[in-house]
C-alpha cells in the first residue's frame, strides 16, 4: 500500500514516480497513464537534494509515489524538498500481503523489499502470463509469480559490482578496477570482470531453468535494473523482456489502484 493522504479519493492525471535505490534515483513523470518524461542519476547520500534538482524543470505533479530502500534520512530529505518546492507530501509504497491482484508469499511482508514489491506489481500490470522477474542492481533479486498474481518466492544474489568489490576487499593484490569481458584473461582486471560476469551467467541459467520447471513453458522472463543490458549481452540465455521502468510502472499501478479503491 501507499502511505500518504495525498492520493485518497483523488483522480490524479499527472504523477511523478520515484525509485530510490542505494546509489541511484530513477523517476518518471506520468500524464494520463503514459510516461512523458523520465530520468536517472547517481546521488550522494549526504546531499541527495542535489539530485532532486533534476525535477525543477518538470511541470508540478499532482501526486508523487515513491519506492525507497535507502532509509529514513533520504525519505526525510525528499519530504523536505517536496514541501519546499511543490508543497506535496510524497506517498511511500509499503510491502503488504496483497495489492492490486498481487499476493505476497512472505510470512512477514515487511521483510520483502519494497523495490521487489513494486517490480512484482509492475510485472502483473504488463504481463498476464506466469513470470520470472529479475532485478539486476546492487543486488540481484529473482521472484516468481503465477498468472493469477500469486508470488511464489524468490532468491537474492550479489550484483556484479558487489562481487567485484568483495574480491578486491578480501583478496590481496586484486584491485577494484573495470576490465574487459573475455573467455580467459591475461591480466587481473579482465579476469575479475570476466569471472564475475560468467559466474552470474551460470547462476541465471540455473535460475531460469528452475523457474520454468515451476511455472511452465509459457513463463515470461522480465529483467530490469542497472546491469540488465550487460547481462542480456551474454549468449545462451533464455529470451528476456527488458523493462527499465518496471518499478516505476508498479508504483503508478499501485497509486492508480488505491485512488480508484478510495473514490
Amino acid at each position: 500500500m501507499l502511505t500518504s493522504a495525498c492520493c485518497r479519493g483523488c483522480k490524479v492525471k499527472t504523477v511523478l514516480t520515484i525509485d530510490i535505490g542505494n546509489s541511484r534515483i530513477k523517476w518518471a513523470l506520468w500524464h494520463q497513464g503514459q510516461i512523458v518524461q523520465a530520468g536517472e542519476q547517481a546521488y550522494d547520500r549526504h546531499s541527495p537534494e542535489l539530485a532532486f534538482k533534476a525535477w525543477l524543470d518538470l511541470d508540478r505533479p499532482e501526486a508523487v509515489s515513491v519506492a525507497c530502500v535507502a532509509g529514513k534520512s533520504i525519505e526525510q530529505a525528499l519530504n523536505d524538498w517536496m514541501q519546499t518546492n511543490w508543497s506535496i507530501t510524497p506517498a511511500y509504497l509499503a510491502t503488504t500481503c496483497a495489492l492490486n491482484g498481487v499476493t505476497n508469499i512472505y510470512d512477514d511482508p515487511e521483510q520483502y523489499g519494497v523495490d521487489r514489491w513494486a517490480a512484482l506489481l509492475g510485472a502483473h500490470e504488463i504481463c498476464q502470463q506466469p513470470v520470472c522477474v529479475i532485478d539486476a542492481g546492487t543486488a540481484i533479486t529473482i521472484d516468481l509469480m503465477d498468472a493469477q498474481g500469486h508470488h511464489l518466492g524468490g532468491r537474492i544474489m550479489p550484483g556484479l559490482a558487489m562481487m567485484r568489490a568483495a574480491l578486491s576487499a578480501g583478496t590481496a593484490g586484486i584491485a577494484d578496477s573495470k576490465g574487459r569481458i573475455v573467455e580467459f584473461a591475461s591480466n587481473t582486471a579482465d579476469a575479475v570482470s570476466s569471472g564475475t560476469l560468467h559466474m552470474l551467467h551460470a547462476a541465471l541459467l540455473e535460475v531460469c531453468e528452475s523457474a520454468r520447471e515451476q511455472l511452465g513453458n509459457d513463463m515470461q522472463i522480465i529483467i530490469t535494473g542497472g546491469t540488465a543490458t550487460e547481462i542480456m549481452s551474454l549468449g545462451n540465455l533464455p529470451e528476456m523482456q527488458y523493462e527499465p521502468n518496471l518499478v516505476l510502472t508498479g508504483l503508478h499501478a499501485a497509486m492508480s489502484y488505491q485512488a480508484k479503491a478510495s473514490s
